[in-house]
């Protein structure tokens, strides 16, 4: 069930590949392969991110974090807490970003269901 929520993820026009992570940097579940995309080692590296992210937002007094993206120059990168997970989104250019988002919000309450 959660390869398809995030298969469908994969589907929205400008996205290269899909993960769900744990916090520890563990990836549960992946897509994207099939185009060449491998997101098995970015799990580590994104988990670190994110908990640098976190302390920033703790530093900062700003509340939880919704999303983080990094930009660069041949697409961005999102990744978006779940629970005691995160959703990790390789995107083709920033001009997908609103689509993305939309589907994303969209998928987000049956993907709490699922873990």
């Amino acid at each position: 069930m959660l390869r398809q929520v995030l298969g469908e993820l994969q589907g929205i026009p400008g996205v290269l590949g899909s993960a769900l992570v744990a916090e520890d940097g563990f990836i549960v579940e992946s897509t994207g392969a099939e185009l060449g995309i491998e997101l098995d080692f970015l799990g580590g590296p994104a988990a670190t991110a994110l908990a640098s992210a976190r302390a920033l937002a703790q530093e900062l007094q700003r509340g939880e974090i919704e999303e983080v993206m990094v930009e660069y120059a041949r697409g961005p990168l999102l990744m978006v807490p779940v629970k005691n997970y995160f959703l990790l989104l390789l995107l083709d250019s920033v001009h997908s970003l609103g689509k993305v988002r939309f589907q994303l919000k969209r998928n987000l309450p049956q993907i709490m269901e699922l873990l």
